[in-house]
């Protein structure tokens, strides 16, 4: 059996998701790791490193850090954590980097990345994987963590494979929440909806999830995506029920004033990642000929916010 010892890590992006669960991937470990980050955020990792101030406790990650791999080491694994709009043009940037043994970790937002890193670097390079946390860059070389954090790991053919079971010994150890899953496909899509839901209404419309609901109940707009979501699971043939959609349109109101990352984005001046949201949706839609008249809205309600 091949073996995995993911001595160097690359973060292929490192922002609130790659810069902390990049971090967490060292802890406890002899391992290295290395940031591809650019701008204003570099030159502060640079001169101070990169500072993590943590719900479950603050930690610096002090390491090489670049605009471009090839200045970095040659990486075990990457972690690759990219904004779903700079995919493409982050693939070609690691080919260079990639040896016979290095794999791939995504854990993107959308449903679109997976499959580009699959065609460029094949099934036997690339793992399948997701992450829920409430985190972002609070200024140039800091990260704010609110929100526990936890990853979803699994193979295609829903496999427990040695390359999984390694990353989830790491994280074990470092005390982050990881899991295996047998249906990651189905895991990716539960979040992809709640992402497609709350993400893209809260920046649409200005507002934080809280103000979704009116006297306990949800927007009818929540209910009326989430049919088209799921209009749109079954023609792919993923295993999302109605009862998985309401159960998030009905608990998302628990969690009170959230600021979504999409909305922080809007506010903060940032590009808006929501075309692997709803314009993922609208070409799956049109794949399969469907009319979608809520999410051609959201859209064009998030194109007009984001200029």
């Amino acid at each position: 059996m091949k073996s995995f010892d993911f001595k160097s890590i690359m973060v292929m992006g490192a922002g609130g998701v790659g810069g902390y669960f990049g971090g967490k991937l060292i802890q406890n470990s002899n391992r290295g790791i290395s940031l591809v980050a650019r701008g204003e955020h570099l030159k502060a990792i640079k001169k101070q490193g990169l500072k993590v101030e943590s719900i479950d406790g603050d930690f610096v990650l002090e390491c090489p850090a670049s605009e471009n791999p090839v200045d970095l080491p040659r990486p075990d694994l990457i972690l690759f954590t990219v904004k779903s709009y700079d995919t493409d043009n982050a693939i070609e940037q690691v080919k260079s980097v990639m040896t016979e043994e290095t794999q791939i970790l995504p854990l993107q937002n959308g449903i679109e990345n997976i499959p580009k890193l699959v065609e460029a670097f094949g099934d036997d390079r690339v793992m399948y994987g997701l992450c829920r946390i409430g985190i972002r860059i609070s200024e140039p070389g800091k990260l704010s963590h609110t929100n526990p954090g936890s990853v979803i790991l699994g193979e295609r053919d829903g496999r427990r494979s040695e390359r999984i079971e390694t990353i989830k010994g790491i994280y074990d150890g470092a005390d982050v929440k990881c899991e295996i899953s047998n249906n990651i496909r189905r895991e990716i899509w539960k979040k992809f909806s709640w992402n497609s839901i709350f993400n893209m209404v809260t920046a649409a419309e200005n507002q934080t999830t809280d103000q979704l609901y009116e006297n306990g109940q949800p927007k009818p707009r929540l209910r009326k995506l989430a049919n088209e979501i799921l209009k749109v699971a079954k023609a792919e043939g993923v295993n999302l029920q109605k009862e998985d959609l309401e159960k998030m349109v009905v608990k998302t109101q628990n969690i009170g004033a959230f600021i979504t990352s999409t909305l922080n984005d809007r506010r903060v001046g940032k590009k808006m990642e929501f075309d692997a949201f709803t314009g993922a949706i609208l070409r799956l839609g049109n794949k399969h000929g469907m009319e979608l008249p809520e999410y051609q809205k959201l859209h064009q309600d998030l194109q007009e916010a984001d200029n």
